[in-house]
């Protein structure tokens, strides 16, 4: 079966059951009468394609085991990386996410950060919620903080960035932790609840590192080639990112060029204009950013998918390879012009 339709019906067959369990979970955590449950509904209801939701459930179909027991998993890691995005859009200063206002711009800065930090606790109300043996329960919910903790560092990581010289290897090691930690846990986090060899658990986490890179990449390749849904094309260059296309850019464009880019990136958001990015845009085609970015792809696909376990499996390999596709999906038609 082709994974793309294996996802859809794993999203169909699974996420009304993932999202009705954290609602029930939030809903019957808070006091009577507390807005919380109403501003996580807000932004649950921006949508997405719920892909740490179902990656625990996936992963467990590809173990062999039955997928229901891994639900409240599901509903864990997917209010794990809304907690994230939540302190994230205030932190970047994004006032939209996928066509509507974030939280912070519609509910104001501090209970943007409230919601945020109640979106952590219910992610380990909902580990707890795991038909598991205590010790597998225990062994799960540490994994969360730990991946969490590693999560926030690389948001912390990106923001050092900022006042550093552009560095491929600052790019990696930042995106490894916020982003590729949020794949390691679905998938790692699944094959401890399924009681996969401990080879298994360490290799799905490695194939997660290089799917998260892969996805951070077309994250930001979409940024300036596609549409995320934000406010404006080039958000990342407003927000002065270090995106891999601009660490690329400024290691090796010639001075001058690099001393304009540069600027753009330290310049106030709001000072960023559309014609400027249609400039950097051009310039990231010129200097051969996007081809690097492109090449990258395909690398940590090849990557993940070359994990000695996850490769010697071939469910494990479509699950990886098929989760690689799904997260290239939007920007397939740039890499097929491009090759």
């Amino acid at each position: 079966m082709n994974f793309q339709v294996r996802f859809a019906q794993a999203r169909e067959s699974w996420l009304p059951e993932i999202m009705a369990l954290m609602d029930e979970t939030i809903h019957s955590s808070v006091p009577a009468g507390s807005t919380l449950p109403g501003m996580a509904r807000y932004h649950m209801d921006t949508g997405g394609k719920r892909l740490r939701a179902l990656l625990p459930l996936l992963t467990a179909d590809a173990l062999g085991r039955d997928p229901a027991p891994l639900v409240p998993l599901g509903a864990a890691c997917e209010i794990l990386h809304n907690a994230t995005l939540v302190h994230d859009d205030l932190q970047d200063g994004d006032r939209v996410r996928r066509g509507r206002p974030t939280i912070w711009t519609h509910y104001g800065e501090p209970q943007a950060i409230n919601l945020g930090d109640a979106m952590f606790y219910w992610t380990l109300l909902l580990v707890h919620r795991l038909d598991a043996p205590p010790a597998l329960r225990e062994a799960v919910a540490k994994r969360v903080l730990l991946e969490t903790l590693r999560v926030i560092d690389g948001q912390e990581q990106e923001f050092g960035l900022k006042g550093q010289p552009a560095s491929l290897a600052g790019y990696f090691s930042m995106v490894e932790g916020k982003t590729s930690g949020l794949f390691a846990l679905p998938m790692a986090g699944a094959a401890v609840v399924c009681e996969a060899p401990p080879a298994v658990v360490d290799d799905l986490a490695e194939a997660a590192r290089h799917m998260g890179v892969l996805f951070q990449i077309q994250d930001d390749v979409l940024d300036l080639f596609g549409s995320k849904g934000r406010d404006m094309v080039g958000t990342d260059i407003a927000e002065g990112k270090h995106s891999v296309l601009v660490v690329h850019a400024l290691t090796t464009l010639p001075p001058e060029q690099a001393r304009w880019l540069q600027a753009m990136l330290d310049a106030p958001r709001e000072a960023t204009c559309p014609e400027q990015v249609a400039r950097v845009i051009e310039l990231m085609r010129s200097c051969g950013a996007l081809d690097f970015a492109l090449a990258e792809l395909a690398h940590r696909r090849d990557a993940a998918l070359g994990v000695a376990s996850v490769a010697s499996s071939a469910e494990l390999t479509q699950l990886v390879g098929g989760m690689c596709d799904v997260f290239l999906a939007p920007i397939q038609p740039l890499i097929e012009a491009l090759s």
